[in-house]
């Protein structure tokens, strides 16, 4: 687990060599979705994927296929290598172990707005804080020292407590996550993300935003 709000702890985890099969297995269904003729049974295959990778089809649209492939054969290669740190994996691409954090974060959004519907910010740490999930617990750490924009809470809090944790800039999360640049990096009503410098100086150099 990392310690909350520290960056080099965040990038000493490591990535699994089942977080790289299912990131693999995401790279080869946005691959198919590609190929695939419009109609019922593409329709599925996309439904499924959102569901098991949520934020995929995102990354998908804004990335572009190149970088999805790009992503996928070092995917390939980490499967066969001993585990890797998220530092170790920014030589390759640095979306790959930032995705690999965002899926369960933006997946537990989906389940507290299934069953309840959403909320404010007090529901949501009600619901991730619960005893019977300690990983979503876990995720989840740092919650208190953000604020949600308005009201109730929205998808882009995953973002923002993933940039915190990870040591980004909203700019450079953003770009690392969708290799280029463009509006959705900022969003109207977005508060102020935290603008730290406290990023392992070994990777600092994969988030020099062009």
């Amino acid at each position: 687990m990392s310690a909350v709000g520290d960056p080099a702890s965040f990038w000493a985890q490591t990535l699994t060599p089942g977080d790289c099969v299912s990131l693999a297995a995401k790279y080869r269904a946005l691959a198919a979705l590609e190929a695939e003729a419009p109609g019922p049974a593409r329709d599925r295959a996309i439904r499924q994927a959102a569901r098991r990778w949520p934020g995929s089809l995102r990354e998908s649209q804004l990335a572009g296929p190149a970088v999805c492939a790009r992503r996928l054969r070092a995917l390939r290669a980490g499967v066969c290598e001993p585990t890797r740190s998220r530092a170790a994996w920014c030589a390759h691409d640095p979306g790959v172990p930032l995705w690999a954090a965002l899926h369960p974060l933006l997946g537990d959004l989906v389940e507290w707005r299934q069953r309840a519907g959403g909320g404010d910010l007090a529901a949501l740490r009600a619901f991730v804080e619960g005893p019977e999930r300690p990983e979503r617990a876990a995720r989840w750490a740092s919650l208190a020292g953000l604020s949600a924009a308005g009201p109730r809470v929205r998808v882009r809090l995953a973002y923002r407590l993933l940039a915190h944790d990870a040591g980004l800039s909203q700019l450079q999360l953003s770009y690392a996550l969708f290799a280029r640049r463009g509006p959705w990096e900022r969003r109207g009503g977005d508060l102020p993300g935290p603008e730290r410098a406290g990023l392992p100086i070994e990777i600092a150099e994969f988030f020099d935003v062009p």
